[in-house]
């Protein structure tokens, strides 16, 4: 079979230009898409070299540990794919803030690591998503049940099973936005979720993973509550304010 050569590839390309319905991928895509690539990631391990410090060494010693341990993959998961999830991150949080901020309802669903008696919490066991018993007043889980008071809205821990989580929670509102917290590497893929669903999600990133799937020791991830209450702000405006006398 003869070859077509990329010259004719070319000039088909270019006739199809009209009436290509979205995009259309000249022969040069492939190389301007790996130095788009490269240059993405050696800015962004610049940009984020102060946060991204200790990923080297970390990885390397998940790669080295012999044990059988079931967590070895998410541990040794790429330096790259750090970068390529927060970015996803923040672009499903931008793409869906819109039809977030129009929801009716707002649920949020946070990670059992953030508990600061994590993983002995003594959150409920609930079918669809257990529930802080504000046991300790300085616990973040409580911090975050506190606030959701003030805008009347739920808050549940997430479940394995996320997609349904949401579908049922989605089901009972009608017209509902998520806000999920969770580690960089996990709250794109429970946005990406939300999103096969049709459901608008936006998102609030740990700082760090103190969960055992990261720790031999865990301890409670922390998060910045006030990118939370910016999110809910936006949504329904300041709560608590004393009004201008």
């Amino acid at each position: 079979m003869e070859s077509v050569g990329s010259d004719t590839v070319f000039s088909y390309i270019r006739s199809m230009l009209d009436r290509a319905p979205t995009y259309c991928l000249g022969p040069d895509f492939d190389d301007k898409l790996d130095e788009f690539v490269d240059r993405f990631l050696a800015e962004g391990s610049d940009r984020f070299s102060g946060e991204f410090a200790n990923l080297d060494e970390f990885i390397t010693k998940a790669k080295a540990d012999q044990s059988d341990q079931q967590d070895k993959s998410l541990r040794s998961t790429a330096r790259d794919l750090y970068l390529l999830e927060a970015v996803s991150f923040k672009l499903y949080d931008r793409l869906n803030r819109e039809a977030f901020n129009r929801a009716k309802d707002t649920l949020i669903i946070m990670p059992d690591c953030l508990s600061l008696h994590n993983p002995d919490c003594c959150k409920t066991d609930e079918p669809w998503g257990d529930e802080c018993t504000r046991c300790t007043p300085d616990c973040q889980a409580n911090e975050i049940c506190d606030l959701a008071d003030e805008y009347g809205i739920e808050t549940v821990f997430s479940k394995r099973k996320l997609s349904e989580q949401i579908q049922h929670y989605a089901d009972r509102s009608g017209d509902l936005g998520v806000i999920g917290v969770a580690c960089l590497l996990m709250l794109a893929t429970g946005m990406r979720a939300a999103d096969d669903l049709k459901i608008p999600a936006r998102g609030v990133l740990l700082n760090c993973t103190g969960c055992e799937h990261w720790n031999n020791e865990p301890f409670a991830s922390p998060f910045y509550l006030d990118r939370l209450k910016a999110i809910l702000e936006e949504k329904y405006g300041k709560r608590n304010q004393t009004p201008d006398v």
